[in-house]
């Protein structure tokens, strides 16, 4: 399969191909999305990524569209894991933090926004841990969103480059925290997965997970 490598080319192609998925998306029953969501998680809760790691990052789903991420937030909860999730400050659009929830009913208070996601409010932001420095250990395992994906784990997001830019930032874990960087998970709805004539662009920034899960299974 071709990779386009020009960068405008790339972008133009990013854009097209986000509007096709996109709509979709759109024509997903819900109840399909909740099925899947749970196929995936099944595979999720019971690999080696989830089962040996203490501290998750993990995206807040929106409503439709894309793998839900609530159970897997309240499950890791439960089991006394630490669950980190973004938070993109408003003066600084190419920042992205996470950011650690105190427990379930902190998660379930969250405000939704304009698109139905559940976000943290400004005003606590300073009295949460940041993933990124201590007293936090460092991530285990970042769970990441995208708005398609291929069988090569090639990911297309939303056209902000902020998981690509922190999963970057992660590569320095072995001098920030003494371990390897964090191993990244993606989580991906059938309808997501590439389809006949489509194909994911890629630029030298855009980072693969290291593991992708949809409801049939996992490609490494």
């Amino acid at each position: 399969m071709a990779t386009l490598t020009s960068g405008t080319a790339v972008q133009q192609a990013k854009k097209q191909l986000r509007k096709h998925v996109q709509q979709r998306l759109k024509q997903l029953p819900p109840a399909t999305v909740l099925a899947e969501s749970q196929a995936v998680l099944d595979r999720l809760f019971a690999s080696p990524y989830y089962t040996a790691a203490q501290s998750i990052s993990c995206y807040v789903s929106t409503p439709s569209g894309e793998v839900q991420t609530d159970s897997l937030i309240l499950r890791g909860l439960d089991e006394g894991k630490r669950i980190y999730i973004p938070y993109c400050p408003i003066d600084d659009k190419t920042k992205m933090l996470m950011l650690r929830l105190r427990d379930k009913s902190h998660f379930e208070g969250l405000k939704e926004n304009r698109w139905g996601i559940r976000e943290l409010d400004p005003s606590e932001v300073d009295s949460l841990e940041d993933a990124a420095n201590p007293p936090s250990p460092g991530l285990d395992l970042i769970v990441v969103p995208g708005l398609a994906f291929d069988p090569y784990r090639r990911r297309l997001g939303h056209g902000r480059g902020y998981y690509d830019r922190y999963i970057t930032q992660c590569l320095d874990y072995p001098q920030r925290f003494g371990k390897k960087a964090p191993p990244t998970v993606a989580l991906a709805l059938k309808a997501q997965m590439v389809q006949d004539g489509e194909e994911i662009p890629t630029n030298e920034w855009d980072r693969l997970p290291d593991v992708l899960i949809t409801p049939d299974g996992l490609y490494k």
